[in-house]
């Protein structure tokens, strides 16, 4: 009697274990995490391209041009759709204790990769047209990013800069307020749009003030100290 009883815990034992490993796998399988680009997150890469070891320089660039940008621009046009299975299985293991499996949808995976590239700053000048487009196009959810971005690359200012000043006035929430942000990225370059700025400091929308408040400061410290910003 008493082995059986052990016979039946051990098997129980045994059950469960493979039971929680492979609850475990599936986990790991459905939490995407950050991206990793030959096995790294993109930070390490945009550091390396700032090393001042060529050859790892070199290396992160061949990297970034080939692989990262090619595939955030992939992601940013092509990544429109969800597995509704995949998603009500993410959601119902969400309510386990201990579990927290991260996985965007298709609009925040879109978002994250404009950002992405935002992040790589000018090794990402080869991206400003596609991020020209997603301005131009009809998917909402990244161009708000996007008008930041073009700033963050910082380059072409001369077809950049005309571009955020004409989103000043779009309709889309969230995308003046971005492009006032890109304006002030690009730093002194952005001067002749100052007397563009300065009225906007007494906008209604609260996000727009603060946003206008940091860009002058990037953009001509002096002229925002003429206009009361500190």
């Amino acid at each position: 009697m008493i082995k059986r009883v052990r016979r039946i815990l051990l098997a129980s034992a045994i059950g469960l274990a493979l039971c929680a490993g492979a609850l475990w796998v599936l986990i790991r399988a459905l939490d995407e995490g950050a991206p990793r680009y030959q096995g790294q997150p993109l930070a390490y890469w945009v550091e390396r391209v700032n090393s001042l070891d060529l050859a790892a320089s070199n290396q992160a660039c061949v990297i970034l041009h080939t692989t990262v940008i090619p595939q955030l621009v992939e992601t940013m046009f092509h990544d429109t759709s969800d597995s509704r299975f995949r998603l009500a299985l993410i959601d119902q293991l969400n309510t386990l204790p201990g579990v927290q499996i991260y996985s965007p949808v298709a609009a925040g995976r879109r978002v994250a990769a404009v950002q992405a590239l935002g992040q790589i700053g000018p090794q990402a000048k080869g991206a400003l047209p596609d991020l020209i487009k997603v301005l131009k196009g009809n998917d909402r959810a990244p161009r708000p990013a996007a008008a930041l971005a073009l700033g963050q690359i910082h380059s072409e200012p001369e077809t950049i800069i005309p571009l955020l000043v004409a989103l000043l006035d779009d309709p889309q929430h969230d995308v003046p307020e971005n492009a006032v942000a890109g304006l002030g990225q690009m730093g002194s370059l952005s001067k002749p749009v100052v007397p563009r700025l300065l009225p906007l400091l007494k906008a209604p929308d609260k996000d727009m003030r603060h946003a206008v408040t940091i860009a002058l400061m990037q953009i001509d410290p002096e002229a925002a100290a003429k206009a009361g910003v500190r």
